[in-house]
């Protein structure tokens, strides 16, 4: 195969960025029964403290990762049946099981992402970050979020 890489920041760049690290994402839960989305939503979970009210979180899946209502609900029911949140009353909670997973995923995912980039000059990676940053924020702004 014979693919061009885009060298010029931009959506080419950024896209084909995002759906080589998806697949990577999608590799190392090959086997678990949790979806990429199903991973963000344990990720929202665990950012707000890994319990929160089952409606917040939907809502942090809908604002946070730009998922339509249907598949944040979706996400969050295919966690609980996966025993990896659990329900209690209108709250969700991450379970032991969900944490053991994110250990073991986080820590493979950070040795691919120092293979990745942690070579690469601290300021060169400040720079990246602070341009994704800015272009989040206004494509948040274009959106309609005030995050």
């Amino acid at each position: 195969m014979n693919a061009q890489t885009p060298t010029a920041f931009g959506p080419a760049l950024i896209g084909q960025t995002e759906k080589a690290l998806d697949a990577i994402l999608v590799r190392e839960l090959d086997g678990t029964g949790l979806s990429p989305s199903g991973w963000v939503i344990l990720k929202l979970a665990e950012g707000a403290g890994g319990r929160l009210a089952r409606q917040e979180l939907a809502d942090l899946g809908t604002v946070q990762a730009k998922f339509d209502t249907e598949k944040s609900t979706d996400a969050i029911e295919s966690t609980l049946s996966l025993g990896l949140l659990e329900a209690d009353g209108g709250d969700v909670a991450l379970t032991p099981a969900a944490r053991e997973l994110q250990a073991r995923v986080v820590g493979t995912t950070d040795e691919i992402r120092d293979r990745l980039w942690g070579d690469l000059p601290e300021a060169d990676l400040v720079a990246a970050g602070r341009v994704l940053a800015t272009a989040l924020r206004r494509a948040n702004v274009e959106l309609g979020y005030s995050i």
